[in-house]
């Protein structure tokens, strides 16, 4: 477990967007954060999951398994956009997503966090306490997590979409995507200020997008995700 961190660089699902990975790191390296994290979804997209694996390696990323990862490894749901196949990646990059673990504790100077990519080890769950264009998606596995009491934040991709979640006892972040022309980007969380750090690609360069404090009151505030009623209005990081 690594310890006490207090600035944190938060990279989205990946989707074998080398180039902006690549730009995102050397950001985010600038910003000298404690450590750095990807919510997985290396590979499916447009560009070289080889070299996606070999710039998370070497700048010692923080990595869980996303659902495309399982995918590519079990040869299944090929279908999708920009498919990626097993037999076309490096021995080292096959090695590297089999041995992806499905979440990881990082401990911040204001209490654990779990990096997952969907919810826990469940790459496929979603939650959402329901808008307008999107029902509610409940979760289980986070009720219990809050229960529990272990962890002050989770961060998770699959999603998509960078936007806050707030429970009374738990922070569930969403760190997006580096893939599309949708609010592609990344983040950074300093623990201390209190204050996540967003920015995007866009037009050929990388912008600010939005620096927002986690302790804003503007914003529903949720037992656990049986409470969730809809009609929410998302805390956006974009």
């Amino acid at each position: 477990m690594v310890e006490g961190i207090t600035r944190l660089g938060m990279i989205g699902d990946v989707h074998a967007e080398h180039d902006r990975l690549e730009a995102a790191l050397a950001f985010l390296s600038d910003e000298a954060p404690d450590a750095i994290i990807c919510t997985g979804d290396i590979v499916d997209g447009r560009g070289c999951p080889d070299t996606c694996v070999k710039l998370l390696k070497d700048t010692g990323v923080h990595t869980v398994r996303g659902n495309h990862d399982r995918w590519v490894l079990q040869e299944k749901a090929r279908h999708v956009p920009d498919a990626h196949m097993a037999a076309d990646l490096h021995d080292d990059t096959v090695s590297y997503l089999n041995n992806l673990p499905t979440q990881v504790t990082l401990n911040t100077i204001k209490g654990n966090l779990m990096l997952c990519h969907g919810i826990a080890d469940n790459d496929l769950k979603k939650v959402w306490p329901g808008t307008e264009r999107m029902e509610i998606e409940r979760s289980g596995e986070l009720d219990r997590i809050i229960a529990d009491g272990d962890y002050r934040y989770v961060i998770n991709g699959h999603m998509h979409f960078r936007t806050l979640i707030h429970f009374e006892a738990l922070t569930l972040i969403n760190a997006g995507t580096l893939r599309g022309e949708h609010w592609p980007g990344f983040s950074l969380v300093d623990f201390e200020t209190e204050e996540i750090t967003a920015w995007e690609f866009k037009d050929e360069g990388i912008n600010l997008a939005k620096v927002h404090h986690l302790g804003d009151e503007n914003h529903v505030v949720w037992q656990d995700t049986q409470s969730f009623s809809g009609g929410w209005e998302p805390v956006r990081l974009f």
